[in-house]
């Protein structure tokens, strides 16, 4: 099938999709089944009957590069999706666990000694155990769960991935498969994007966005405006209604004024449409998941085994305080094991804004120098209404650079700023370890009744696990901004350097908050330090929060300040370009509004 044929067969798929009988879709639990095996490039032949079922439409179209680690998009998944169900079902456990031990059903697991004064106080895990084991446990079943739901009530969520979704044995089904990517994600109500930094340099990801983000330009708003301009009414309730409001019956009638307010109120209708249809555009970058699952996992097993520590036997616990020693080590490994990581994913986040910013179709690249050309076409035919391939590419290009940039910068915030899910993942974290604390010092009177327990102690084991909930939080931003602020190194020697010193600021910004504040704070009178501790929590809590203010206040001083400069230059210059802009719009625009439909249909 020569060029043109395959265009046009691709765009008449666009706008007609025709029979479904080969438009298939798999649950998301099937994308994500055994670790997301799906996404590795040489895992064999598929059942494609059997994974894939026929559906009318896509709930999500999920779109990667192959060359992306399927474990990064595995955990990029499991980040989105899972998550935060997660951290609420692990936190119902650990409430649960929390009344059962208070009331004494469950037992302690034994004792611990606790300096200064060194008494003997009942241990417990129950909350870390029954709220981690929860928790990774619905992390990883909740898709399966979900699904579960949603056929008891005979419906079911309906995903894209190519592998799956488009007939692998058969080539001639294949490739007509190819060929209505567009028209599947016409029928798609979301796109999710597991980003790495390979993705913007593969041309099938880039023309996968140009169809998604074209949904709600040309077609659409080309057909506003006709019936706007023919039946001389708006086209939708709410612009009549803010049209009745603002227009005098003189002006409605009057045939100059009514199609320009008309046209009006369609391009602000448009405008609305393309801010809701960009919300569905849902950008993940895939490091962004590996480092939160990482973070999770190294953070329950250090927690659980300094806790165990605890309960060794207590001759060795008089020569070394045991659980301390391995908090200590544990907190500086943990600072060394996440370097790597979380500083791939700052550099990932910069790399990811750098890219749409810098974004060029021509740097992207296709296996086959067929598909290079139907893709180019593509995109020319999707947006350019002159079918002109310069100016169909720099308004896609245009349109990742504006709409997609605000797009990222509205779902993952600034480059400093902490991803709302890895917050709540860490605070989860910390929550139910301190949960224990607590219940150690209800469990007092009930197990050592020769002992006296002054009434102060649960308060003030409250407070300070509340100060160390809010450390975790205020450590993760460190984090996060430190390897912000410590850039990616050519030469080994310079990486090392900036590793040590992303663990030489963490690890001494744990030991200050842990070790002198909350330490000196321990020493002091109930009276004195339980304030203090909830102090020191709020201002834990409340910091990057105050941080992020003053950065986007001084990028956003910052951003006027541009403004300003590039309005007085255009100032400067003639205003014979402008008059001549808007002619064009006036007399070319128009013009092609009121051609024939037929015509209109030719061009797309």
């Amino acid at each position: 099938m020569g060029l043109h044929d395959r265009t046009n067969t691709a765009l008449q798929s666009l706008r007609h999709p025709g029979s479904q009988l080969h438009q298939r879709g798999v649950s998301l639990a099937t994308v994500m089944d055994f670790g997301g095996r799906h996404f590795k490039s040489n895992v064999g032949p598929k059942d494609h009957a059997a994974l894939s079922f026929p559906t009318d439409k896509y709930d999500i179209f999920v779109s990667h590069s192959w060359r992306t680690s399927r474990r990064a998009k595995y955990a990029a998944l499991l980040y989105h999706t899972s998550l935060f169900p997660a951290v609420c079902a692990g936190l119902a456990a650990c409430i649960l666990a929390f009344a059962l031990q208070v009331q004494g059903i469950l037992p302690p697991f034994g004792k611990v000694m606790r300096p200064p004064p060194a008494e003997s106080l009942p241990g417990s895990m129950w909350c870390q155990l029954m709220g981690g084991c929860t928790f990774f446990a619905i992390l990883v079943m909740w898709t399966r769960l979900a699904e579960l739901a949603k056929s008891t009530r005979g419906t079911k969520v309906s995903c894209f991935l190519d592998c799956l979704c488009i007939n692998q044995s058969d080539a001639e089904l294949k490739q007509a498969g190819i060929d209505s990517i567009g028209a599947y994600l016409r029928n798609s109500d979301s796109m999710l994007v597991l980003w790495g930094p390979e993705y913007f340099t593969r041309l099938w990801c880039c023309f996968e966005l140009a169809v998604f983000m074209e949904k709600s330009t040309n077609v659409e708003f080309k057909s506003l405006l006709q019936n706007s301009l023919a039946e001389m009414r708006p086209t939708s309730v709410g612009p009549a209604r803010d049209l009745q409001r603002n227009t005098s019956p003189s002006e409605i009638n009057n045939e100059e004024t009514a199609p320009a307010r008309i046209t009006v109120v369609a391009m602000t209708a448009q405008g609305t449409r393309n801010e809701t249809h960009d919300r569905k555009l849902i950008i993940i970058p895939v490091q962004m998941g590996v480092f939160c699952i990482y973070c999770m996992m190294f953070g329950y097993v250090a927690s659980v085994g300094a806790q165990a520590m605890s309960f060794l036997d207590s001759k060795l616990s008089d020569l070394v305080n045991v659980s301390n020693l391995f908090w200590a080590l544990s907190a500086f490994g943990g600072c060394v094991a996440i370097c790597r990581h979380c500083r791939r994913f700052c550099h990932d986040r910069l790399e990811l804004s750098n890219q749409i910013a810098q974004f060029t179709v021509s740097r992207a690249e296709c296996f086959s120098p067929h598909d290079h050309e139907f893709i180019k076409a593509m995109i020319t035919c999707l947006h350019s209404e002159t079918h002109n391939e310069v100016e169909g590419i720099a308004a896609f290009e245009y349109v990742v650079r504006s709409r997609v940039q605000q797009n990222v910068d509205k779902i993952l915030g600034s480059r400093m700023q902490v991803p709302w899910r890895l917050s709540i993942a860490v605070i989860f974290l910390a929550t139910i370890r301190e949960l224990d604390d607590v219940a150690k010092t209800l469990m007092v009177p009930s197990h050592l009744a020769d002992s006296e327990v002054p009434a102060y102690r649960t308060a003030k084991q409250a407070a300070r696990s509340f100060s160390h909930v809010g450390i975790m939080y205020a450590f993760l931003y460190c984090a996060i901004v430190t390897g912000c602020l410590l850039p990616k190194r050519k030469s080994k020697l310079a990486e090392f350097a900036s590793n040590a010193m992303f663990v030489l600021v963490t690890s001494f910004f744990l030991c200050f908050c842990s070790v002198i504040v909350s330490g000196q704070f321990e020493k002091m009178p109930a009276l004195v330090s339980i304030p203090l501790y909830l102090i020191f929590g709020l201002l834990l809590f409340s910091g990057p929060a105050c941080c992020d203010y003053v950065s986007c206040r001084f990028s956003l001083h910052k951003d006027q300040e541009e403004a300003s400069s590039s309005n007085q230059e255009a100032d400067q210059e003639p205003g014979e370009q402008e008059s001549r802009e808007e002619t064009h719009w006036e007399q070319g625009e128009c013009e092609q509004v009121l051609e024939p439909s037929e015509l209109q249909e030719e061009r797309i």
